[in-house]
């Protein structure tokens, strides 16, 4: 039943808009705990000409320390390449990269070649 039911919750998010998953990303650090719980701790970037990078976590109340998110749906190495550009252009020490397990992907990829 588990297996069942992470399968349809994949397969949902796969469903869904980019800008969905990253929405739902950053959402989900926040409620990890990543940036306290205030509203302003994630500044939402995620748009076209994002420079690679979809938010930015406060890591404390001042806004001192950032970590970088970016959520892709699929992803080969020259995107995992490209974010690390992106951090190096942000000058940014901290990074999250989050993408779903292949199998949530595979399927999709099969049918749209």
């Amino acid at each position: 039943m588990q297996s069942a039911l992470r399968a349809e919750f994949l397969e949902r998010i796969v469903q869904n808009s980019p800008a969905f998953f990253e929405q739902l990303i950053v959402d989900l650090l926040i409620a990890m705990g990543y940036g306290g719980s205030y509203k302003n701790a994630v500044t939402q970037l995620g748009r076209s000409g994002d420079g690679g990078v979809d938010g930015v976590i406060n890591e404390d109340r001042l806004g001192l320390d950032h970590v970088y998110v970016q959520a892709r749906r699929s992803v080969g190495r020259p995107d995992a390449q490209a974010f690390v550009g992106s951090l190096v252009g942000h000058a940014a020490t901290k990074g999250v990269f989050v993408t779903p397990p292949p199998s949530a992907i595979m399927p999709r990829i099969m049918i749209n070649t």
